[in-house]
């Protein structure tokens, strides 16, 4: 019960977060009464992420120093609350304000959301099956952004209604929340297991002390370093509309079944890749590492065919039209396998990040890589942007390939120190285990 709970904080988080985009020009007419001047609403998607980012990080580190339950339920509180309260907003400039400081205080309570759900996470998926835990964990996010945006594109006509709903289902969630029991903390720890259930208590807490630590531990760094992971998918979907429009004439009702297909197979792919990593784990605890890498790789050959693809459709062709032509259908195939194989990184990633952490590191360093691949999703389409201005949009795409090709250099040296970062972690928690009843050593003492 507590791990469906603990999916579905991130299902509504994210599907509060991707109401804004659909409702661009909704929101737009209603504050200003002209839709040309999207910049208003740029500055609340900016404030927003900058809230969450310093949440997030803050977040991370109560998470490993207290209670991770009263901080999901206040986060959950928080975001619901802000959303639930959208129907009093009034129209015009004053709307827009109340509007703004809504969505900042939203992103407030999201960003207490992601660190104590992945932290908790981990203290309930045994290792060998932390792959499949943050395949389904990897599942969830994606379902909330498709329920965000379907949910945003149902109701355009009432926006309010669409965050009403996002928000009383995350009051109903605090609700709930109040009946799950946190997990202990290095409770599914195999070197724990005996000590734990002998009555002792984990009650390590990340101190200042522990930086030296983290920073030893190699792997962490270059895990972080893959929000370089993030910059393609985001220029891809930032120019997807476009590019189909200008380059082969496919309006946004095709795109838009593109998209979806896209989501869910992103979704399969991160829960069969999920359980293929924990496989390959048992026999190799550089398993999921080299799943990752591979996972990273072949999508950039898939990419190539969406590329490349030459054809244009006549004006306004229906889906079923678009579906006639070949191109489509190698565009179609080819974007959704890319997916499908690249969804398998986030599981695996996940993995990894916690299997060579300490229990009382994890949330922290969870924050750390989610501010990371914020400013991973802020850069990119920003970037492409200029690219397309002076290059033109096929360079942009062009350009978020050799991105994509150049992170996979990224997970090279995680190959070389995983094997390395693990066993330190089994020794501490070892020596832990050895003599529970001290708990002021140093991680590498």
């Amino acid at each position: 019960m507590t791990f469906l709970l603990l999916l579905l904080a991130l299902l509504l988080s994210f599907a509060d977060q991707s109401l804004l985009s659909p409702l661009l020009n909704p929101l737009l007419l209603d504050f200003f009464g002209d839709a040309s001047n999207v910049v208003p609403l740029g500055w609340v998607s900016f404030v927003f992420t900058l809230v969450m980012a310093v949440s997030t990080v803050a977040s991370g580190i109560l998470s490993d120093r207290g209670p991770r339950k009263r901080l999901l339920l206040a986060g959950c509180l928080l975001f619901g609350l802000a959303s639930a309260l959208t129907p009093l907003i009034p129209s015009g400039g004053a709307g827009y304000f109340l509007f703004f400081a809504g969505r900042a205080l939203s992103g407030l309570g999201q960003g207490a959301v992601l660190p104590a759900v992945f932290s908790m996470v981990g203290d309930t998926a045994a290792p060998a099956r932390r792959g499949a835990a943050f395949g389904l964990v990897s599942m969830s996010m994606l379902v909330g952004r498709m329920a965000g945006f379907l949910t945003a594109g149902t109701l355009a006509h009432t926006w309010r209604t669409a965050y009403f709903l996002a928000g009383a289902m995350g009051l109903l969630l605090a609700l709930a929340l109040r009946f799950a029991r946190e997990p202990r903390r290095g409770a599914r720890e195999e070197e724990l297991r005996g000590a734990l259930e002998a009555g002792a208590e984990y009650r390590f807490r990340i101190r200042r002390a522990d930086v030296r630590y983290l920073r030893s531990v190699r792997s962490n760094v270059w895990l972080i370093l893959n929000f370089v992971d993030v910059v393609p998918g985001a220029i891809l979907i930032f120019l997807i509309f476009k590019f189909m429009k200008d380059d082969h004439n496919m309006e946004a009702g095709p795109v838009n079944f593109i998209v979806f297909l896209v989501m869910v197979f992103g979704a399969l792919g991160a829960l069969v890749f999920g359980r293929l990593g924990d496989a390959l784990f048992r026999r190799d605890r550089r398993g999921r590492v080299l799943l990752a890498l591979a996972c990273n790789a072949v999508p950039i050959v898939c990419l190539v065919f969406f590329i490349t693809a030459d054809f244009r459709l006549p004006e306004g062709a229906t889906l079923g039209r678009a579906l006639a032509e070949p191109g489509v259908r190698v565009v179609l195939v080819s974007v959704v396998a890319a997916m499908f194989v690249n969804q398998g990184v986030n599981p695996n990633w996940y993995g990894t990040l916690t299997d060579i952490n300490l229990p009382e590191h994890r949330a922290t360093m969870v924050s750390l890589a989610s501010v990371m691949d914020m400013l991973g999703n802020a850069l990119g389409p920003l970037v492409a942007s200029y690219i397309v201005l002076l290059r033109g949009m096929r360079a942009a795409l062009w350009a978020a390939l050799v991105v994509w090709a150049l992170n996979i250099f990224l997970w090279l040296p995680v190959l070389r120190h995983v094997r390395r970062d693990l066993e330190r972690r089994h020794n501490v928690l070892a020596g832990r285990a050895a003599n529970p009843e001290r708990t002021d050593a140093e991680p590498g003492g």
